[in-house]
């Protein structure tokens, strides 16, 4: 009853957190991993078992170390300033969602790059940098938390 009960809260957060790397605002990967110890705790680490675990908060943190390079890997080469993409993505978030932080993060980081008095070209590769890095940010962190419920999963069965 316990491993169905553990299963149950497992499955939970991974859902909330497969919702949350699709919807910025929620720190989707980490309310995953968070779900993996709550499991394990409700059934006993000893029989979750450490390397599980251990795998599965290993994947978190290098979730956000990703995130983390990509957005800097975005700027740096196509010459974006990370601040447009943000507000981008969070205006495109709440006007357009559930993907509409996509849109956003071009479109922002396009107009804050004008804004600041860089020519349009250049303005544009801001954009598209933000987009590239806001999409490949997305997609590495969805089969991450894909990779967590593989390897926790089995544990509760």
């Amino acid at each position: 009853m316990v491993n169905v009960l553990a299963l149950v809260v497992f499955v939970l957060f991974l859902l909330v957190g497969l919702v949350g790397v699709v919807v910025p605002v929620l720190p989707g990967v980490p309310v995953a991993a968070v779900g993996a110890v709550l499991a394990a705790w409700m059934i006993g680490f000893h029989r979750f078992g450490w390397t599980p675990l251990l795998s599965i908060l290993g994947l978190a943190v290098l979730a956000q170390l990703i995130d983390l390079a990509g957005n800097w890997l975005g700027a740096r080469v196509y010459g974006a300033g990370r601040a447009g993409g943000v507000l981008g993505s969070l205006a495109g978030l709440l006007f357009f969602p559930p993907f509409g932080f996509l849109i956003g993060a071009l479109v922002g980081a396009a107009l804050f790059e004008l804004a600041a008095g860089r020519p349009l070209e250049e303005a544009l590769r801001a954009g598209v940098g933000a987009f590239v890095g806001a999409l490949g940010g997305t997609v590495v962190k969805l089969l991450i938390v894909v990779a967590m419920a593989v390897v926790g999963v089995p544990r509760l069965l």
